[in-house]
């Protein structure tokens, strides 16, 4: 089994239909983990709804991150968060408060100032065009290249990864991928997870 990762990253705005049937269906299919991403949510309904996505991740032995809400890894006793590269520089004590840090970055001296304030993994994005990004073209795989060679940290990239173009991805030496919308819409993300796999044989 490849190391390379598969991470979902959750959207309900884009999800057409019950999200919480979505997230049934992505839990029980073969991603790696998955980053509960609400930015939309206040607080106390970010906790609330984070509660009830612990217990669906748990069910399946997911592993769970959260987004943002610091406090919500407390609350939940789950300690692995992501967040935005600018939360990074104002928050910077983040990194004592979880076990698992990981921050997105949009370019390369970012990956290196987010790994020198303690990153344990980077989410480089977008390399692709995609819908959550419409009219800005992407970043490109060399882009992602250079953030792998940046640090030593393992980078996942974001932003319209396909069957068809993962195995690039890999190439550039990222462990990983995280989808959002893709498998936030299709109907069966099992499916679309299975095809990503072969895709990296």
């Amino acid at each position: 089994m490849s190391m390379f990762k598969l991470i979902a990253v959750t959207d309900q705005a884009s999800c057409p239909e019950n999200f919480w049937e979505q997230l049934q269906r992505l839990a029980a299919s073969e991603i790696d983990a998955l980053i509960f991403r609400a930015k939309e949510l206040q607080p106390q309904e970010y906790y609330r709804q984070a509660s009830q996505v612990q217990k669906i991740c748990r069910a399946h032995q997911l592993p769970l991150i959260l987004h943002t809400y610091q406090d919500t890894c407390r609350q939940l006793d789950t300690y692995k968060l992501q967040v935005s590269y600018q939360q990074l520089l104002h928050q910077p004590w983040l990194r004592s408060q979880v076990q698992c840090l990981g921050v997105s970055v949009h370019h390369a001296d970012e990956a290196v100032r987010a790994a020198y304030l303690g990153a344990d993994y980077l989410i480089a994005g977008h390399i692709f065009a995609t819908n959550c990004k419409q009219g800005l073209p992407g970043r490109g795989l060399d882009y992602l290249g250079a953030v792998c060679t940046a640090v030593p940290l393992p980078v996942y990239a974001i932003g319209g990864i396909t069957p068809a173009n993962i195995g690039q991805i890999k190439k550039t030496g990222a462990a990983g991928a995280c989808l959002m919308n893709s498998l936030m819409t299709c109907p069966e993300p099992a499916v679309l997870v299975q095809k990503l796999r072969q895709a990296l044989l």
